[in-house]
């Protein structure tokens, strides 16, 4: 991470937003610090946590906040293996920029592909308020750490928004209304290359399918079993039993 400007430049049009709060606006602040030299801020929620003394639950509100308004934009970085290696951070507005290149978005061969391209940023980011909207009106209030998650699953794990709705709906169905669940599913999804919820739902058939032939298959057993021992005799049975043979 780059070394803080001894500048910070807060627009007027952040430092006299009466929605946002004192520290959110010195967040911007330090944010344009660290972005004096390449134009971005690669700091992470755990260095702003030590640096305000706040958790970093409240850090990524924040950021979230910022984001929302429009003040700030964020990058994922990835390495081959397809894991988030940096975030970066772009203040967004008229002087906002300390150093001496300006916010041009650089997407290099490691960047997260299509994600974070101005066609499929609008999408994504209306993707993201369906998939928080029915969360909260049907689960529960959603909290900073589920929201990053659900952030993560769609535009890091490229799970599309009906697929996420789709396991939600699952979950609501099975009363298991938890992150944790519904997590559990998406992970899955991820592991098994599931992007979609018809995807899912071929799934899900294919499953209940092959439950539904081992039942069968148990059951055709059972009453084999039962049709054997029903073959028997009262007199075999006591003459097997006492060891006898047939002369």
């Amino acid at each position: 991470m780059e070394n803080p400007n001894y500048y910070a430049i807060i627009p007027a049009k952040v430092r006299y937003d009466n929605e946002l709060k004192g520290n959110e606006k010195l967040l911007y602040g330090e944010i344009t610090a660290l972005s004096n030299k390449e134009g971005y801020c690669t700091a992470t929620n755990t260095y702003f946590s030590k640096l305000y003394r706040k958790h970093k639950d409240t850090i990524q509100e924040w950021i979230s906040k910022l984001k929302r308004k429009g003040y700030i934009e964020t990058q994922l970085i990835k390495n081959n293996l397809g894991r988030v290696e940096e975030r970066r951070i772009y203040p967004v507005g008229e002087n906002a920029y300390t150093g001496r290149q300006k916010h041009t978005h650089p997407i290099g061969e490691n960047a997260l592909g299509n994600n974070t391209s101005i066609n499929n940023k609008k999408e994504k980011e209306e993707a993201f308020k369906k998939i928080i909207e029915f969360y909260e009106n049907n689960i529960t209030l959603i909290t900073p750490f589920v929201s990053e998650d659900i952030d993560k699953f769609l535009k890091v794990d490229n799970l599309e928004e009906d697929l996420i709705i789709e396991v939600m709906k699952e979950a609501v169905s099975r009363n298991k209304r938890n992150w944790k669940y519904i997590s559990a599913i998406l992970v899955n999804c991820v592991d098994n290359n599931i992007k979609t919820a018809k995807q899912f739902r071929i799934s899900q058939e294919e499953f209940k399918s092959n439950k539904n032939q081992n039942n069968k298959k148990n059951e055709t057993k059972e009453e084999e079993i039962e049709y054997k021992e029903c073959t028997m005799t009262e007199e075999e049975y006591f003459k097997k039993l006492r060891g006898e043979k047939d002369v």
